[in-house]
């Protein structure tokens, strides 16, 4: 089978599995297996296969934030069950026993509930809706690392986790006005209540997002969303329009172009590896050694690295696990016709390769303006941009001098039409204007990139 022929069974395999959602089916499977270890794995993923699927929002933002409401109307909306631990807290004041006075001590000084208290209490209604198959949203809860953790440790993993942010000034805000019902009416010092109230949120929260950095996703919550958007948010978040798992994708363009944003956003939106040939090139130069010296020779005039060393690098870099596992996006390779008959030898099979094109009198500009700090390495597209202290130190960085942008230019001009000539890959191009604003550029390429599957 000849390289073209076996890049275009590739696709079409990994269309037929993200079709047919194979990727998700056998992730959650694995998941549950880890979560329950059962004593026969192979019966309990015949039996997961039958059971009907669902999923579990947890949603959480501060008090007075309008939250239940939120949750109540998406869950009416996507047809979800939804449980409210204020509700659940409420139903247990009603008993009248010794922890329904707990919890009221709690409430009249305006005070978290134990998290004994509140995770007894969520377990035990969160085991029904699990032994009855029913997706849920959970409002309110975890609100402390406890009881995040508490949850876990049960194997209760949200598919989505939505967190409604305000600033410092709107929790005090909500926390004050929530002290003004009737519950809080005989409390004293109500602001200093509300201060160290919203204080203490923070914290808990913070702590929160570290437990569930990779379910959770965060709105403005002082803006007013369109339901359907905000449905559409978390329908995103449970039914995964990500592009194929462990994607390979190539992000080439002129300097200048907005390649390296678009790629970085690439990564941070669907997991990927971010890899940069600049930053395999600065990390060789740091070790000191001889091939580092003479890719900072090369570095240092403007010209390219050596092919080879280019490759090594690329190739150490995509055998690593997390590459494997996750897909990477390379930023600015191949850069040559050496480069572009390396994928083979790399055993690199491009899902995507994006080709952003901009007029060279832009790239120009643009690049002529650009400086760089030669302490912390960042780069400023213009002298305006960096601090006061920082702009007497700025400098023009060797590759950003008029002459070499030129000649850089050039050889992308050489890689373009060499790209064109290339039939096999002519499936996986996809092509933006390096002209249009950077967001409509990134917003192009995730649609593109999600209506791949």
């Amino acid at each position: 089978m000849d390289q073209a022929n076996k890049l275009q069974y590739q696709q079409q395999v990994e269309k037929y599995l993200e079709r047919n959602k194979v990727y998700n089916i056998f992730e959650d499977m694995l998941k549950s297996l880890i979560i329950k270890k059962p004593d026969d794995p192979i019966q309990f993923l015949i039996n997961k296969l039958q059971e009907p699927e669902t999923k579990k929002i947890f949603v959480i933002g501060p008090p007075g934030s309008k939250l239940l409401e939120l949750s109540l109307t998406l869950a009416e909306y996507m047809n979800f069950h939804c449980v409210s631990i204020g509700d659940l807290i409420e139903k247990e004041l009603s008993k009248k026993s010794e922890l329904s006075q707990q919890i009221q001590d709690s409430m009249d000084k305006f005070q978290y509930v134990s998290d004994d208290i509140v995770i007894n209490i969520a377990l035990n209604q969160i085991q029904h809706l699990e032994n009855d198959k029913k997706s849920y949203i959970f409002e309110g809860f975890p609100k402390t690392r406890v009881q995040g953790l508490a949850f876990q440790k049960e194997g209760i993993i949200p598919d989505a986790f939505l967190i409604l942010e305000m600033s410092e000034e709107k929790i005090y805000q909500c926390c004050l006005k929530k002290l003004d019902t009737e519950p809080f009416s005989k409390l004293s010092n109500k602001e200093d209540l509300a201060r160290n109230h919203s204080l203490e949120y923070q914290l808990n929260l913070k702590q929160v997002k570290e437990i569930y950095k990779n379910q959770y996703f965060s709105v403005d919550g002082e803006k007013n969303y369109e339901l359907e958007d905000m449905a559409q948010r978390l329908k995103y978040k449970l039914y995964n329009n990500a592009p194929t798992r462990a994607g390979r994708i190539l992000v080439i363009g002129p300097p200048g172009s907005g390649r390296s944003t678009l790629a970085k956003h690439l990564c941070s939106r669907y997991g990927f590896v971010y890899i940069s040939t600049r930053e395999l090139i600065s990390n060789l130069v740091n070790k000191k050694g001889t091939t580092g010296k003479e890719a900072f020779e090369k570095v240092n005039k403007g010209e390219l690295v050596d092919d080879r060393i280019i490759n090594a690098l690329i190739k150490e870099r995509i055998n690593q696990t997390d590459c494997q596992l996750q897909g990477y996006v390379i930023d600015g390779y191949p850069k040559t016709e050496q480069q572009m008959e390396s994928l083979n030898e790399l055993n690199i099979q491009p899902t995507l390769i994006v080709i952003i094109d901009a007029v060279d009198d832009i790239v120009l500009k643009r690049l002529i303006q650009r400086r760089t700090d030669p302490v912390s390495g960042r780069i400023y597209n213009s002298i305006d941009e960096a601090d006061r202290e920082v702009k007497s130190r700025l400098i023009i960085a060797p590759n950003d001098k008029r002459e070499v942008v030129q000649l850089r230019l050039k050889r992308w001009d050489d890689l373009k039409q060499l790209i064109d000539g290339t039939p096999k890959y002519a499936s996986v191009i996809f092509k933006a204007s390096g002209d249009n604003p950077l967001n409509n550029i990134i917003e192009s390429v995730c649609y593109h990139l999600e209506k791949m599957n």
